[in-house]
């Protein structure tokens, strides 16, 4: 195939007024989710919130490839695995102990995260952020800004 100078020039200049806008990278939920939460509000599963003193040490990190970090205070960390999916109507969460799932939805709006997990493993997916319901714990979470460094 042979091209000339002047009909690489048109075809370029056509392509340029043809071709679509590279649309920039959305930051997916993945993403977002990464880092520390403090636990702000909950209910688990009683319909009676739970006093700020019995999660007020406790925080959950969210790690890049699906890890769960679970730390309350000078406990040993808890670890678990997660899993998303927000393409559903509610988005969807699993999170997985040693095989066992519990399946959940949730909501993240900037450093707000909203979590609706299921506290039997393999029950059926919550389908509402409705604190009360049996067996299933509600949080509102917020996300811990790192600490600025003096230098």
């Amino acid at each position: 195939m042979h091209f000339t100078l002047a009909g690489l020039a048109l075809f370029a200049i056509t392509l340029s007024q043809t071709a679509a806008p590279i649309p920039k990278a959305s930051v997916k939920d993945e993403d977002k989710i990464v880092g520390v939460w403090q636990i702000v509000s909950a209910d688990f599963g009683a319909g009676v919130p739970v006093p700020k003193d019995n999660f007020k040490q406790r925080r959950l990190e969210f790690k890049a490839g699906g890890k769960l970090v679970i730390r309350t205070g000078d406990k040993p960390a808890e670890e678990f695995e997660y899993k998303l999916d927000p393409a559903p109507k509610v988005k969807a969460i699993d999170v997985i102990e040693d095989g066992d799932v519990s399946p959940g939805i949730y909501e993240l709006d900037g450093d707000t995260l909203k979590l609706g997990v299921v506290e039997d493993g393999n029950a059926v997916r919550p389908t509402e952020m409705k604190p009360g319901a049996k067996g299933v714990s509600v949080m509102t979470l917020k996300r811990v800004k790192a600490e600025k460094k003096d230098k």
